[in-house]
């Protein structure tokens, strides 16, 4: 995995690099790092950003990032061309990505330097986590964090290794729903979660 591993929070232990990623065109045009002054462009500008972070992330099974840390690394940064976005831009661009669901900011409150992105909202992580319960038959069976996140029934399932807050706003959303009863645990990963039809 690339140096970004440092600044950006991986979510699996898949090998994946900037290398393979396929950039868009636009990410080597030098204004697409600052922020421009005409209101509509700034919208477009930035639901391009938004659109690239949720790829990149993705891609790169990433989950969280430190905003100072990350934007002298891709796709905050493109060397190539020497411009890498600017720390009060980002944070505009993770606010439009907290609004559409597809963020959280995580730091202490009132900073917004450190954020969680979901590439994947929860509500879909929450689709994706019953169907496999009621595929393998354990429905009405108690499992746990541990087990969910990184247990080897899960070694095979795109939500292994899932960052444990979005796996916890997953899990909220079933119960939400009625389809899982979360049991308190001595820490995250002994949080118990029953599933139901």
């Amino acid at each position: 995995m690339s140096n970004t591993t440092a600044t950006l929070v991986a979510t699996t232990t898949a090998e994946a690099s900037d290398s393979d990623f396929e950039f868009p065109e636009i990410h080597n045009f030098p204004p697409f790092f600052t922020r421009q002054p005409n209101e509509s462009t700034w919208k477009e500008q930035r639901r391009m950003w938004c659109d690239l972070i949720l790829a990149y992330f993705r891609h790169m099974h990433l989950s969280g990032m430190t905003l100072a840390e990350v934007v002298t690394e891709p796709p905050f940064s493109n060397r190539r061309i020497h411009r890498s976005l600017r720390v009060d831009m980002l944070r505009e661009i993770v606010e439009e990505l907290v609004k559409q669901g597809n963020a959280c900011w995580t730091g202490q409150k009132n900073t917004n330097d450190t954020c969680l992105v979901f590439w994947r909202k929860p509500e879909a992580w929450a689709s994706i986590i019953h169907q496999w319960v009621s595929d393998v038959g354990m429905l009405n069976t108690v499992l746990t964090f541990f087990e969910l996140a990184n247990g080897e029934d899960t070694a095979d399932q795109e939500f292994h290794n899932i960052d444990p807050l979005t796996l916890r706003r997953a899990l909220d959303v079933l119960q939400g729903q009625g389809k899982a009863q979360l049991f308190v645990g001595t820490s995250d990963d002994d949080i118990g979660v029953k599933f139901f039809a």
